[in-house]
Order: C-alpha cells, then sequence, then structure tokens
C-alpha cells in the first residue's frame, strides 16, 4: 500500500469514528439520562470540543488507550452494572428538573440549591470524560491530514468518512439493535485503527469491547426492550395494583426509562367478562371512548400519533370505517402491533403509515369527520443537531391550519394532551381558538386509575360550536360539566418560526444557559491553563465553524417542515450537508483559480435566500424533485462556504490548529443555537450570515489569502 493510501485509510478509519462515536454518545446519554434529551446538542458540542482539542494538540503524543478507558469509565457510571442506589446518575434528571421555565415529563419541582449545585457537577464529570473520549481521535485526525500530501483530498476522505459514520449508526438504529451492539462495533473500528496506531490502539478496542459487555449488563431486565432509531421502549404486561380478581390489562411501555402508555383493553367482551377488574360506566368515560360522543357518526377518522394502538382500538369500537394512523416510530407500531390486547392494527379498516405527522398532513386527502392528535407528546429529541423535540412541529399555527384544511365541514379536531403547566393547556387553547370561528370546548380528564386512560386536557374544536348539549349521553355530559376548563388564551402561540411548546414565553431557559456559560467556561479554562495551547486562535477558521454548525441547525429544522422530522430525513439532510462539502472539494481540485469573488457571491445569495424565500414553493414538487431541489437550496450555502473553507485550509500554515479552531467554532455556533429561544429559527440564519462576513474580513487581512489552493 502507498503512503497516500494509508494516508487515506487512516483518515477514514478514524473520521468514521469520530462521527459513530459521537452518534452513539448523544443517543446513549440522552436515553439513558433523560435530561440530556432536553439540553439539544450539548454533548455534541462537547464531542465537537474533544476532537478541537486533539486537532490543537496534534503535535503532543497520542494515547489512543484513553479513549477507550475513558468509554468504560463513562459506561459504568451510567449503566450502573452492580446497580448500586449511591451511583444512580439517572436521578440526575430529578435533581435538576425544577426549574419553572423547564418542562421534563414525570420531573420534580422545589429542589434545594445544593440538589442543583450535585446536578451541575455530575453533569460536569459526564462531559469531561466525553470531551476526554475525542480529544486522542483529534490528534490523530490533525497528524494524519498534516501527513497527508494532498490537502483536498485527505479533507474528502475525512468528509467520505463522516458520511460513513452517520449511515453505519443509521443502519444499527433502523435494525433495533441495542447499546451493546454499538459499542462493541466502536470496538471493532478501534481495532482497525491499530493497523495504524500500533497497540494502544488495540487495547482501546479491547477497553471498548468491555464497554459493550458493561452495557449489556447494566441494562439487563426480564421485561422486553426496544430500541426504535428515536427511544427506548421496556414493555412488560400489565396488572394493576388493586385488582381484585389479579387480571392483566395489556402491557405497559415504558419510554427511555419513564412511563409512556398503556395496551389496553377496554372491549366489551373483556370489561363484560372481569366486572371486578373494569367498570364500564367508567370505561364509557375514558378519554379513549370520550371523542365518539360528540361525533358518534364518524365514518373516517386521522389519528396522530397512533402510538400502541389504543387510539384505533376505540375507533373500530365505536364503527368507523376508515382509521387512518400516523406514528413516527416503527418500534412503538410494531408493539402494538403484535401486542396490543384488542389487535386494532389487524383490522383491514385501519390504514398505517410510519410518518412525521406534518409530512403526512402535507399530503393528505381529507374530508375526515375526526382529526384525533393522540397523546403524542414527546420524549426525546428530533436530531442531535438542534433543540426540537419530536413533538415541537406537530403543535403549532401551521400544523393546525394544515390539520383544519383535511377536516370535512363539520368535522372536529380533538386534541389530548398531558398539560404539566397550565400555560401549554392555555397555548393550546389559543391556537386552537385563533384557526375555528369557535371557541374550543376544554376538559380536564376525570381522575380515574390510569388504566381508563391518560390523565390530561382535552380540546375539542370545529368549524360549527362544540357544546356539551350535543351529547346524547346524560352520565358523560353531567361528568364533563364538572371538569370544563376556562382559559384565557393569553400565551404565546407556537409557529414554525418559534416552536418552543415547552417554553412560556420568548427567553433563554436558566438550565440551558447555565450549562452553556459552563461549557465555555470550561473552554477558556484549558485554552489558557489546562493544556498549555500556543498560537491563539485561528479566527477566520473558528468564525467558519460558529456559522457551519448554526446553518446546519436550520438546514434540518427546516428540512423538517417539508419532509418531517423521521431519523431517514435526518439522516438525509446530514449526508446532503456532507455532500455539499464534497462537492466543493471536487470544484476547488478542478479550478484551483477558481475567482475568489465567485464563492463570497455565492455564499451572500444563497445565505440571503435562507433568510427570505419561504419554503412552500416546494410543497408544489412531490417525490424525488421535492427532495432533490428543497435539498439544494438548504444546503447551498454549505457548498459555497466549503469552497472557501478548502482555500483557506489548503494554504494556512498550521492545519491542525486551523481545524481544532473551525471545531471549536462549531461548538459555540451550537450552543448560541439556542437563541432561537429569543429571536425564532430564522433569526439565527442573520446570525450566520454575520458569522460569515467576519469570517471573510479576517482572512482577507490574511498575508495567506491571495494564494489559491493545490490538490
Amino acid at each position: 500500500m502507498t503512503a497516500r493510501w494509508q494516508h487515506d485509510a487512516e483518515i477514514f478509519v478514524v473520521s468514521v469514528l469520530i462521527l459513530y462515536l459521537e452518534l452513539v454518545l448523544i443517543r446513549w446519554i440522552g436515553t439513558e439520562i433523560r435530561l440530556f434529551a432536553y439540553l439539544g446538542n450539548l454533548i455534541l458540542v462537547v464531542c465537537f470540543f474533544g476532537v478541537g482539542l486533539g486537532c490543537y494538540l496534534a503535535d503532543r503524543p497520542v494515547q489512543p488507550d484513553r479513549i477507550g478507558w475513558n468509554a468504560l469509565l463513562l459506561v459504568v457510571l451510567i449503566s450502573n452494572p452492580l446497580q448500586w442506589k449511591g451511583l444512580d446518575l439517572k436521578q440526575t434528571t430529578v435533581l435538576l428538573s425544577g426549574f419553572e421555565d423547564l418542562s421534563i415529563w414525570q420531573g420534580s419541582a422545589g429542589q434545594t440549591a445544593l440538589q442543583v449545585v450535585a446536578g451541575l457537577l455530575i453533569m460536569g464529570v459526564l462531559l469531561y470524560l466525553v470531551a476526554r473520549i475525542f480529544l486522542p481521535a483529534g490528534q490523530i485526525l490533525g497528524r494524519a491530514l498534516t501527513g497527508h500530501p494532498s490537502v483536498i483530498r485527505a479533507y474528502s476522505v475525512n468528509i467520505v468518512g463522516s458520511l460513513g459514520g452517520v449511515w453505519l449508526f443509521q443502519g444499527l438504529s433502523w435494525a433495533a439493535t441495542p447499546p451493546a451492539v454499538w459499542f462493541g462495533v466502536s470496538a471493532g473500528w478501534l481495532l482497525a485503527l491499530a493497523l495504524t496506531q500500533g497497540e494502544r490502539a488495540a487495547r482501546a478496542g479491547a477497553l471498548a469491547a468491555a464497554a459493550a459487555v458493561v452495557v449489556g449488563v447494566g441494562a439487563s431486565s426480564p421485561d422486553r426492550i426496544v430500541w426504535s432509531p428515536y427511544q427506548k421502549l421496556q414493555i412488560r404486561p400489565f396488572v394493576p395494583g388493586d385488582s381484585r380478581e389479579g387480571v392483566q390489562h395489556g402491557y405497559l411501555m415504558e419510554v427511555n426509562g419513564t412511563f409512556y402508555q398503556l395496551l389496553l383493553d377496554l372491549s366489551e367482551r373483556f370489561v363484560h367478562a372481569h366486572p371486578g377488574a373494569l367498570d364500564a360506566d367508567l370505561v364509557k368515560r375514558s378519554d379513549y371512548n370520550l371523542p365518539f360522543a360528540f361525533k358518534p357518526d364518524a365514518r373516517r377518522v386521522l389519528i396522530v400519533g397512533a402510538g400502541s394502538g389504543n387510539n384505533a382500538a376505540a375507533a373500530l369500537r365505536h364503527g368507523v370505517e376508515q382509521v387512518d394512523c400516523v406514528e413516527i416510530d416503527p418500534q412503538i407500531y410494531e408493539v402494538g402491533r403484535q401486542l396490543h390486547p384488542e389487535r386494532p392494527y389487524d383490522s383491514s379498516r385501519v390504514r398505517m403509515f410510519i410518518n412525521d405527522a406534518r409530512a403526512f398532513f402535507k399530503h393528505a386527502e381529507g374530508s375526515y369527520d375526526l382529526i384525533w392528535f393522540g397523546w403524542l407528546d414527546a420524549h426525546t429529541l428530533g436530531s442531535s443537531y438542534n433543540n426540537l423535540r419530536l413533538d415541537h412541529y406537530v403543535y403549532t399555527r401551521e400544523s393546525f391550519r394544515e390539520a383544519r384544511r383535511l377536516l370535512a365541514d363539520d368535522g372536529l379536531l380533538v386534541v389530548n394532551f398531558v398539560a404539566q403547566r397550565e400555560w401549554i393547556a392555555d397555548r393550546l387553547y389559543a391556537l386552537l381558538r385563533e384557526l375555528f370561528p369557535h371557541e374550543p370546548l376544554v376538559y380536564r380528564a376525570e381522575q380515574l386509575p390510569f388504566w381508563y386512560g391518560v390523565n390530561g386536557v382535552t380540546l375539542i374544536a370545529g368549524r360549527h360550536p362544540v357544546t356539551l348539549d350535543s351529547l346524547r349521553d346524560d352520565a358523560s355530559r353531567q361528568a364533563l360539566r364538572t371538569r370544563l376548563v376556562s382559559l384565557p388564551g393569553t400565551t404565546r402561540v407556537t409557529t414554525d418560526d418559534w416552536p418552543d411548546l415547552y417554553l412560556e414565553s420568548a427567553k433563554l431557559p436558566k438550565l440551558h444557559l447555565l450549562t452553556s456559560l459552563a461549557v465555555v467556561g470550561a473552554v477558556l479554562l484549558v485554552r489558557r491553563r489546562g493544556f498549555g495551547l500556543v498560537g491563539g486562535m485561528d479566527w477566520p477558521f473558528f468564525w467558519l465553524g460558529a456559522a457551519f454548525l448554526l446553518l446546519e441547525v436550520q438546514t434540518v429544522s427546516r428540512a423538517t417542515l417539508l419532509f418531517g422530522m423521521t431519523w431517514v430525513v435526518n439522516g438525509i439532510v446530514i449526508s446532503a450537508v456532507l455532500v455539499m462539502i464534497l462537492a466543493a472539494n471536487a470544484v476547488a481540485a478542478l479550478w484551483p483559480r477558481l475567482p475568489r469573488w465567485l464563492p463570497v457571491v455565492g455564499l451572500a445569495v444563497t445565505v440571503a435566500g435562507l433568510a427570505t424565500a419561504p419554503l412552500d414553493v416546494f410543497n408544489a414538487l412531490s417525490g424525488l424533485g421535492k427532495l432533490s431541489a428543497a435539498t439544494i437550496f438548504l444546503t447551498a450555502p454549505v457548498f459555497f462556504a466549503g469552497l472557501l473553507f478548502i482555500r483557506w485550509f489548503a494554504v494556512c500554515a498550521d492545519k491542525p490548529r486551523a481545524l481544532g479552531a473551525n471545531l471549536i467554532g462549531a461548538l459555540v455556533g451550537g450552543l448560541l443555537e439556542t437563541l432561537s429561544f429569543l429571536a425564532g429559527m430564522r433569526a439565527l440564519v442573520v446570525l450566520v450570515g454575520l458569522f460569515y462576513l467576519v469570517a471573510i474580513l479576517m482572512w482577507r487581512s490574511n498575508p495567506e489569502a491571495t494564494q489559491s489552493p493545490t490538490s
């Protein structure tokens, strides 16, 4: 093997490893310690920091085994294989869930200052270990890029490896493999790295294999555990504790270690067969049956957030002829298909669509007699690259407007939601009041045992007035009369530009602010003292990195509005970003004397287009045409920024320092994404443009700026 191919192989292997491990840790830590699933891209930016710091320190001795040691320690702390009560780091979520501006499912309030400090310290230790995992990998990458005879080729191999890492993890997620497999695969890549890094990299592979075993031991459970592309599902038979007959009602499903839903048998056959277990009158008033008290003649029903099948089963019990179900998680659907006691998904009257609700709305054909938003409030992020939860774009003004388009003239829209804050219910009320000509009816669920259904708030709206007088059943009408809710409708409504459902108003959440300041403080401390970095920051590359990650956040968010927030869409969008960088590298190699003004003008035009052009124009297209046109439009700035990057990178004197500055800039850009909580998503595009402008102005003052890249 020639020296060039050896360099290529080393860059490819370490690049796959870096991206793959980033995605593994983001997904696994956010699942096991739910707090990280509410903190957006915090793990991601810390990974960027570790790689960037490693690039800065590329000239120092590399210790590849540190990847394995730190990964093993991180896994032992989080997995807690011996089940020590004093080492239950999952309680970090409880310690830091008391902020009034942070809505965490099954969190608690009233934490003391000492508990908050303890929670932050635990977070700090975990983030420190994450950064240390990636530091040796960054050193290897920085050295390999410096030693490669062709800069453009080396950087292109780096991007191809990154693409490989993305789709390696996406493939394992699609196959519903558990984390033990993920860490086992990382051990294989570390062993491959040993071909160039020697015995210490092989030792890292062995330690990663040990981490895989620890994860497997820590996850052992008598329950059925399924890892979907989004979350961990834990399923076990459900027998109510006070059931006199000890009858199994169905199954209980937890998501990421907390209650999510029951797979209930509320059929007449089961209820009548077990009168000591279920009260027939209470079943009638369950939130799974009440919507049909308001719309008893429903013949065509759409259920979004169909879950494991309770809503579909209710629709079938009430004689609905066509039940269209939308569920984003294929494994939740599969569990429901296999285990739901009423077997609703086996019915020929049910059509299942594994898709995001917004994506379905755009292409569905009305008219539905009933559109039912089930209990689809999310416990996880929609992407590793932004702060959006899976459900954020479902509960916006534009989303409800799209749903309203699908309603029949006399149809009803029903929204079930577990509103942990009064203002969340008020926000939903304000949205429906704004979009429908009559005030929505709002009531709270009766405080029934949870095996009758989820206790939350229900909102019902239509083009005609919805009142209790329309109910035919006197008992239901009387029961609901005492549970009607009057809301002011004054809470700021969510929009596609400001979709922050769990934030009362435009502000920076305290926990996000604290963690961001802590990360920035750690970066400054490391730069000045911890590692003795010299030479200063390569500022043009820093600002390019900050702009890049903010741009990537925008790209993922806006692609979600067009195609949905599914894991496939996220993978395609991130891949498109990387392909645009490859295209820029190819252009730079083929035309090294490309006019310097061209990428600057192209970047200015495409960023301005993102800031001003409406996305609705792409909805006129469909299929591959829509995907291609929208993806090119959304990622075009990446192409022109890539031309700038590779031109500058090819002529810079200290490439590891430049790459390190770029990755640390990406860290800052990722943290600045929280500004969308204040100003909305579109404002981030303006910030992207400013960052690129600063980078260009700083580079123009650089004496290397007049040189051209070499291939």
